[in-house]
């Protein structure tokens, strides 16, 4: 029985085992990513989202805390006093002891407070809105994050796919040149030497270009909220780095801006509950408990009902200090969305400037790029026959190069200034 026992225990432990690793393998399961697959991905994982996620907690408790402190409060209060000497009022109570026990259960609740219950529901609420527009900007930062990365990580990767094409020509133009040599004796060792040299820089390039698609992985795993000592690989990009027509391009829906104004309004509200310090407080309080002397003793029950209203007199200013600094934290929120609504709008300014200058670079590359192509093409089949020179031919080749270069690297300037204005203006990503 015992053997079966731990056997049956054994295989409880593997099961959960395997289980617990399939789970944190399931990442690493995928072979290729999409971009949607990894922003998904670090919607549900990434840390800053849990930092503001909990943020939103604090705002909720709070409102229910205003809420629960405007409610009938019911306390239970147990004391003791030694009297130097009984009063004839409490001789019902006590008889002839010095000893004064008390246990009694209090219920009060305030009537009228200036305004102050009303305006921290509303600043409560208003701190919960603010905190929710905060946590969809945290939302914002991690998706555009995620596409940035994501996009340099497409880039490394047609830059080393043009240094892979032009370290094989140039191989295959160096052997071109070797046997055209070994047949004619052109062209020249000078020329073979050169065309070594190409290739070996090539090469180099080549090298440098698989460390940047490296680096690149690891830059996205991070944005996705993973481990960047692991890899990652991830689809090609199918869509055209066009920005959409129907994209707003306006700071209304701006998480910043959207946060900001909520912030204000609750700024508003503290200065109307410092206010509140001006006018009286009215609190409905009644009491029902049992007094007695000693142990021993049986002592008897009372109970109070009333109204009590609090008034402040003099308090060396402290109230009028707290409407002055709750005023000038409102006129800091509103200075501060004055500056915000400035730089947001120079930022979507320049970024879409850069998008139109990316899309205008995109035109002329794609163009270029196919000519390029077309004269490599002409260029190695005229070499073969010894009708144009080695170094024309470099020249073409290093051409295409170029080219191919010149067209990622528009197609991600595109694409960033393109993910920079959908941030900015609050577009958000649609998940598919």
């Amino acid at each position: 029985m015992m053997n079966l026992s731990r056997y049956t225990l054994v295989f409880l432990f593997l099961l959960g085992w395997s289980a617990s690793v399939f789970a944190n393998d399931t990442m690493t399961e995928q072979t290729t990513y999409s971009l949607n697959a990894c922003i998904t991905q670090a919607l549900k994982i990434h840390p800053k989202l849990s930092i503001y996620t909990y943020k939103v907690d604090q705002k909720k408790e709070r409102s229910r805390s205003v809420t629960a402190a405007n409610l009938p409060h019911v306390d239970a209060v147990a004391s003791y006093e030694r009297l130097s000497y009984v009063p004839q009022v409490k001789q019902r109570y006590l008889g002839g002891s010095n000893n004064d026990y008390q246990v009694d259960i209090i219920v009060s609740q305030p009537l009228f407070t200036g305004g102050k219950i009303t305006s921290q529901k509303r600043s409560a609420r208003y701190g919960l809105n603010a905190a929710q527009q905060a946590y969809h900007g945290a939302k914002e930062d991690v998706i555009f994050a995620v596409k940035t990365a994501y996009y340099q990580l497409i880039f490394a990767r047609d830059i080393a796919t043009s240094k892979e094409d032009l370290f094989k020509y140039a191989e295959s133009s160096y052997k071109t040149a070797v046997d055209l040599n070994k047949r004619t004796k052109v062209p020249r060792e000078e020329t073979l030497l050169r065309l070594a040299v190409q290739v070996n820089e090539v090469r180099q390039e080549l090298i440098t270009a698989e460390e940047g698609i490296k680096i690149a992985q690891k830059t996205l795993l991070n944005a996705m909220g993973l481990d960047s000592s692991g890899s990652i690989e991830v689809e090609d990009i199918k869509e055209a780095p066009f920005l959409s027509e129907d994209t707003p391009v306006a700071l209304a829906n701006n998480y910043e801006i959207l946060k900001l104004a909520q912030d204000v309004k609750e700024a508003d509200e503290q200065i109307k509950i410092a206010k509140s310090g001006f006018y009286p407080q009215l609190n409905a309080r009644s009491s029902y408990g049992y007094e007695w002397g000693d142990w021993s003793q049986q002592g008897d029950t009372d109970w109070t009902a009333g109204l009590a209203v609090d008034l402040n007199i003099w308090d060396w200013g402290k109230i009028h200090a707290d409407v002055k600094q709750a005023k000038a934290y409102k006129k800091e929120l509103q200075s501060y969305e004055n500056l915000l609504n400035q730089q947001l709008g120079l930022e979507l300014a320049s970024a879409r400037l850069r998008y139109e200058s990316a899309s205008k670079r995109y035109a002329i590359a794609r163009k270029s790029f196919d000519q390029a192509k077309r004269s490599l093409d002409l260029f190695e089949s005229r070499y073969r026959d010894a009708l144009v020179t080695s170094l024309e031919l470099l020249d073409a080749q290093k051409a295409f190069s170029q080219a191919q270069v010149n067209l990622a690297l528009s197609m991600l300037d595109m694409r960033l200034a393109r993910s920079e204005i959908e941030k900015i203006a609050g577009n958000g990503y649609d998940l598919k």
